[in-house]
C-alpha cells in the first residue's frame, strides 16, 4: 500500500512538471514518461535529499540559522524545529498531518511564515507569537484557522488558493492587520465580511465568483482594492464613498461601462479595467489627476476622449485590443508617458509620438501602418518598439537601418 501511495505522489509530480510546460499536451499518460521504477528512484532520490537537508541542519548551530526552506512531500512525520530559536522565516510544503503544532513557529524571531500545498485540520499558532506575514497558500481551507488570532503582529495575511467562504468576527481582533489576500477562493462577499474587514488598508479578492457586492461596501477604508476576475457589471451606490482608494483593478470583469460611481476619484494611482465589455472612456477619468497606470486593453473602446490629456502623471497607457482608428494629435504632449501599447486596433497612421519626452516602451503591432513610426529611432532613451503585423512595406535599406537600430534598443517589426 505504501508503495502504491509512493508512486501516486510521484506521477503528482511528473504532473505537475508537465503541465508548466509551454508546448501542449492533450490528456497524458504519465506512465508512458516513466516506468514504476523510474518512478520510486525519483521518491527515494527526493526522500533523500531531504534527509541530507534535515542532517544538515542538525550538524549546525541552531542559532546560525535565520532562514528554513522546508519541504514535507516525501517525509513520514514533520521534525521538531523547536531548537531554532533565531529563524526569521521559515516556509514549509507538502505537509499531510492532522495537525501542524506550534513547535513550528516559537522562535520570537519568526517574523515571516508560509505554508504553501499543505493538508491539515488544525494549526496551532502558540500565544504572543511575533509573526507579521502569514501565507496559508493552496491548503484546502474552508475557513481561517481559528488560531491565526494569535497573531497580533501580523500585518499581511495571505489565503489565496483556498475554499474560504466568510470572513471570521475574531479578525477584527488583529489591530496590526493592514492587508489580507483571499484570491481564488470562495467568498461571497456578504454585509458582514465587509464589516469585518472595514479596517484594512489593501483588499484582494480576486478569482471568488463575485456578482454583486454589498450595498455597504461603501464602510471599507482600504487604498488598494483588486476585485478582478469576478462576474461584476455594476457596482452599487456607496462605493462613492471609497475616494480614498489609490489602486482599483477590475480586470476581467463584465462592466459595459466605466461606473459613474468613480465619478470622484481623484486619488487613484491605478486603474484597471481590462478585459471588460467597455465601449467609452468617461470624460471623468480625465479628472482623475493623480493617476499613473491606465489599463483599458480588451475592450471595445473606439475612441480616446480629448479630458485625458489633463493625466499629467499618466506613465502607463494600455489601451491595445480595441477598436481604435485613429489617435489624437495631442497625445504627443503627454510628456509623463513612459509605456504606450496600442497593438490589435485599427490605425492607419500616427502623429509623431517621439514627442512623448519620456517614452520608453511603444508597442502599435497588428494595426494598419503603412509608415514605420521611424522618429522613435532618434528618441534617446527608447528601448522597445513592437511594430509587428502592419502594412509596412520596407525596402533593403529601410531593413538595414532597422537592423542596425536593433543594437541599441529592442525593435520587432
Amino acid at each position: 500500500m505504501k508503495s502504491k501511495i509512493r508512486l501516486l505522489i510521484c506521477m503528482a509530480i511528473s504532473c505537475a512538471f508537465f503541465s508548466c510546460s509551454t508546448r501542449p499536451i492533450a490528456k497524458p499518460s504519465y506512465l508512458n514518461y516513466y516506468s514504476e521504477e523510474e518512478l520510486l528512484e525519483m521518491y527515494e532520490r527526493a526522500r533523500a535529499e531531504e534527509r541530507a537537508y534535515l542532517q544538515k541542519l542538525e550538524n549546525n548551530n541552531p542559532d546560525s540559522i535565520i532562514l528554513l526552506n522546508l519541504d514535507f512531500t516525501y517525509l513520514d512525520t514533520v521534525p521538531d524545529l523547536s531548537i531554532y530559536n533565531k529563524v526569521r522565516i521559515a516556509t514549509f510544503s507538502g505537509i499531510e498531518t492532522n495537525r501542524v503544532d506550534k513547535s513550528l513557529f516559537l522562535s520570537d524571531s519568526l517574523k515571516i511564515v508560509t505554508l504553501n500545498g499543505c493538508s491539515f485540520r488544525k494549526i496551532d499558532f502558540p500565544e504572543d507569537n511575533h509573526i507579521e506575514r502569514l501565507n496559508l497558500t493552496n491548503c484546502q481551507l474552508t475557513h481561517i484557522p481559528a488560531s491565526v488570532r494569535r497573531c497580533k503582529h501580523l500585518k499581511d495575511l495571505n489565503l489565496e488558493g483556498n475554499q474560504i467562504r466568510h470572513i471570521p468576527s475574531w479578525i477584527m481582533e488583529l489591530d496590526s492587520l493592514e492587508e489580507i489576500i483571499l484570491n481564488f477562493n470562495q467568498l461571497k462577499l456578504s454585509k458582514r465580511d465587509i464589516r469585518r474587514l472595514s479596517k484594512l488598508k489593501s483588499i484582494l479578492l480576486a478569482g471568488n465568483g463575485i456578482e454583486t457586492l454589498p450595498k455597504n461596501v461603501g464602510q471599507l477604508h482600504c487604498n488598494n482594492l483588486n476585485l478582478s476576475k469576478n462576474k461584476l457589471h455594476s457596482l452599487p451606490t456607496s462605493f462613492a464613498n471609497l475616494t480614498q482608494i489609490k489602486n482599483l483593478i477590475f480586470y476581467e470583469n463584465g462592466f459595459k461601462d466605466i461606473p459613474e460611481v468613480l465619478k470622484g476619484f481623484n486619488n487613484l494611482k491605478h486603474l484597471d479595467f481590462y478585459k471588460n465589455h467597455i465601449k467609452k472612456i468617461p470624460d471623468f477619468v480625465g479628472n482623475m489627476e493623480n493617476l499613473e497606470q491606465l489599463f483599458l486593453s480588451f475592450n471595445q473602446i473606439e475612441e480616446i476622449p480629448d479630458t485625458l490629456r489633463n493625466l499629467k502623471r499618466l506613465k502607463y497607457f494600455y489601451i491595445h485590443h480595441n477598436e481604435l482608428h485613429f489617435l489624437p494629435e495631442w497625445i504627443t504632449e503627454m510628456d509623463s508617458i513612459e509605456r504606450f501599447g496600442i497593438g490589435f486596433n485599427h490605425l492607419l497612421d500616427l502623429p509623431d509620438v517621439s514627442k512623448m519626452k519620456t517614452l520608453k516602451d511603444f508597442d502599435c503591432e497588428h494595426n494598419l501602418l503603412e509608415r514605420f513610426p521611424w522618429e522613435l529611432l532618434e528618441k534617446p532613451d527608447m528601448e522597445m518598439i513592437n511594430a509587428r503585423n502592419n502594412d509596412f512595406n520596407l525596402s533593403d535599406e529601410e531593413k538595414t537601418r532597422l537592423i542596425k537600430a536593433s543594437k541599441k534598443m529592442n525593435i520587432n517589426y
